[in-house]
């Protein structure tokens, strides 16, 4: 995670070095995408990991609708493509036709390069009404839409089941934080230190953090771009986290420690996304039955338990050279049913777009998960996703925040200091202005 925000945050001043010079692909005309003519010709699409293996699949229902068009779909990997993007984008280099780009880096690239990609106003408006409303945030810029969302990570609580009924917990009586801090007493009390309630990361990254400001419809930044880190929402948050140490252990910035403790038994929830359900039943097999999914607890009784981690966009860079092709290629992967479920199905990827809710999948239970139909949990949290403002900042503003959360849980700090600390901190690394209590 930390080598994650330090690339970023080099890309980033690479992004405003390179903004200077002339030529650069954001400071040309706005281009747009008029959805008329035919489609025919090659595109290449750039992605990683599991979303471009996604994007293969859903090739053969492209072709059946354009059978002249060649696609080519590149696993380039995450940390080279956002090399490559932010130095083609800056020195004005043609791009493939079709980029992954996370929800939460759309900013960091929008705010430079204003034009760098397509505009898809005139052809998507119509689906806007069909996708998460809070991926909207980052994909709309300006009034215009330059990228598509494409897969959601609404958050829950998986648990062990046969954890919680050994320590006298009830998951129905779980609706708070504080009533989670209750319930690491009695893990402690039935397991000792052979099991912690929950996953922390102290030193390596703040997605718990992130979680709950979510929930509270509060980020790193208001809706005008000022730093809201210490905030009272930001602190009261913080003041949370620290409450529950006693009964997390450190992942450290490690996804491995966090997949071993789920593994061997040493954690009794996990706080994370949807897609952390595929990882559970990929290296877990043999926990069967014995994990469960419940939303996250809210700040306050009553309140909010929706939030989202994680997502990415597609977007068509302004070099593109069949931006036409690139679009349908987008629209049939994003914006019907059938590419959609295909890449839930067989890659885990929750997709953004309403629609495929209503497939009976959805309603599928889940014999993994204790017969739950956990897909159906997930989906209907996301109308209650509050949105959020990233910014181009975002990166920048992450580092920070992973210092003061480190801070507070490995040198017993106080929370509204080091929260205080923080925003004061970004403001001066960002120029942006603080945010009122």
């Amino acid at each position: 995670m930390r080598k994650t925000s330090r690339f970023v945050i080099w890309s980033l001043v690479v992004l405003t070095l390179l903004a200077g010079f002339s030529g650069i692909a954001g400071a040309g005309p706005n281009k747009a995408v008029a959805g008329k003519g035919l489609v025919k010709g090659e595109i290449t699409v750039w992605g990683w990991n599991i979303a471009a293996s996604g994007l293969k699949d859903t090739v053969a229902s492209f072709n059946k609708k354009y059978p002249d068009v060649k696609v080519n779909v590149v696993d380039i990997g995450r940390l080279d493509l956002y090399d490559k993007v932010t130095t083609a984008l800056a020195a004005g280099v043609v791009l493939p036709d079709v980029i992954q780009i996370e929800s939460d880096h759309m900013a960091v690239y929008t705010e430079q390069f204003p034009n760098g990609f397509y505009d898809l106003t005139a052809v998507a408006s119509k689906y806007v009404k069909d996708f998460d409303p809070s991926k909207w945030a980052q994909s709309r810029v300006g009034g215009k839409i330059r990228s598509i969302p494409w897969d959601s990570g609404p958050t829950g609580l998986f648990y062990r089941a046969d954890y919680f009924a050994q320590a006298g917990i009830n998951p129905d009586e779980i609706k708070t934080w504080d009533d989670m801090v209750e319930a690491g007493k009695k893990i402690e009390k039935t397991f000792g230190d052979k099991v912690k309630l929950l996953n922390i990361d102290w030193t390596g990254d703040d997605a718990l953090y992130r979680m709950m400001m979510n929930q509270a419809g509060a980020f790193y930044f208001n809706e005008k771009g000022e730093v809201a880190l210490g905030s009272d929402t930001s602190i009261k948050i913080a003041r949370i986290i620290k409450s529950l140490k006693p009964y997390s252990f450190n992942t450290a910035g490690s996804w491995d420690t966090t997949v071993t403790a789920t593994k061997n038994g040493a954690v009794a929830s996990i706080p994370f996304g949807v897609w952390y359900s595929g990882t559970i039943m990929d290296q877990a097999p043999e926990l069967k039955g014995k994990w469960r999914v419940m939303l996250l607890p809210a700040l306050t009784g009553g309140g909010n338990r929706a939030s989202n981690l994680g997502g990415s966009t597609l977007v068509i860079p302004a070099t593109a050279k069949n931006p036409e092709a690139a679009w349908r290629f987008v629209e049939n992967a994003l914006a019907t049913t059938q590419g959609q479920m295909v890449m839930l199905k067989k890659w885990g990827l929750f997709p953004s777009y309403l629609p495929t809710y209503e497939d009976s999948f959805f309603r599928e239970k889940q014999e993994f998960f204790g017969n739950q139909p956990i897909f159906a949990i997930f989906a209907g949290e996301v109308k209650d996703i509050p949105a959020v403002n990233y910014t181009g900042d975002f990166s920048k503003a992450h580092q920070y925040v992973i210092n003061a959360l480190t801070q507070l849980l490995t040198q017993d700090a106080d929370p509204e200091a080091v929260m205080r600390k923080a925003a004061k901190d970004v403001a001066a690394a960002t120029g942006r202005k603080l945010a009122a209590r």
